[in-house]
């Protein structure tokens, strides 16, 4: 029985080979743009319309993060801050329609997987699972500008004229 564990585990290795730092980042990722790995911190997330209106959609001092991997694996997690009172029932198998309609209008998450488009500079949210269902398997596109420890991405609507700002600075 050990001569077979050690076998397959020898099986294994030869298949696969050793897991190296090397392995495990995605060159394509890091090329892509080196400076945007790691974790930032959420610190505006404010929309314009076009008469110059702004919206603070998840208030004016917004709680989250971006997480971007050297494997071109991304998290996103915003909520809205202050935040929402806790549930009535202090249950959220209890909680009534009315608490999850402002719970879902309260918090944006989603996972997935990223690249970068240096050129255009645009970054591709691809979108493998959110708490927004029309989210999911859908490729979000990000206009960004990275200056040193601040990344701001920014987006025009054609649709309206609106700007969807966000600004994340570096978690050091």
């Amino acid at each position: 029985m050990r001569a077979l564990i050690l076998a397959t585990a020898m099986l294994s290795f030869l298949v696969s080979g050793p897991v190296t730092a090397a392995r495990r980042t995605n060159p394509a990722v890091a090329a892509g743009e080196p400076g945007l790995i790691g974790t930032w911190r959420l610190v505006r997330f404010e929309s314009r319309s076009k008469d110059g209106k702004v919206d603070y959609e998840f208030g004016e001092h917004p709680l989250g993060y971006f997480v971007y991997d050297n494997t071109g694996h991304l998290s996103v997690q915003i909520m809205r801050n202050p935040p929402l009172p806790p549930l009535a029932s202090g249950d959220s198998d209890k909680s009534s329609d009315a608490e999850k309609v402002q719970a879902f209008g309260a918090y944006v998450g989603y996972f997935g997987t990223y690249r970068v488009d240096r050129t255009k500079h645009v970054l591709h949210h691809q979108v493998e699972g959110s708490i927004n269902p029309s989210y999911t398997n859908t490729d979000q596109l990000r206009p960004y500008r990275l200056k040193g420890d601040t990344l701001i991405i920014e987006v025009n609507d054609p649709t309206d004229g609106s700007i969807y700002n966000r600004e994340l600075h570096r978690v050091r």
